[in-house]
């Protein structure tokens, strides 16, 4: 049960991992638009994940997998948060 998706969003959050992620997605998504001409945050930004080792156990896909896909919205906001644009 330590390893299901209510629990490793619970641990994301308690551990701060939600904002050290996000601070990955702004470099990288600012990255991607100076390297690739016809960049895509939809089409080119697969999303974050998590892998908790000891949770995965071969038999249930979500155990010990954390996934999220912010949006185009909150990643462009939060940029202009920290970047200033």
């Amino acid at each position: 049960a330590d390893y299901q998706p209510k629990a490793l969003q619970k641990s994301i959050l308690d551990s701060d991992y939600i904002f050290q992620y996000h601070l990955y997605l702004i470099a990288l998504h600012r990255f991607l638009q100076s390297r690739l001409v016809d960049y895509d945050y939809e089409a080119n930004f697969g999303g974050v994940y998590y892998l908790y080792v000891r949770g995965i156990n071969g038999q249930n896909a979500d155990s010990g997998v954390f996934y999220d896909r912010p949006s185009l919205e909150l990643v462009e906001n939060l940029t202009g948060v920290i970047c200033g644009k």
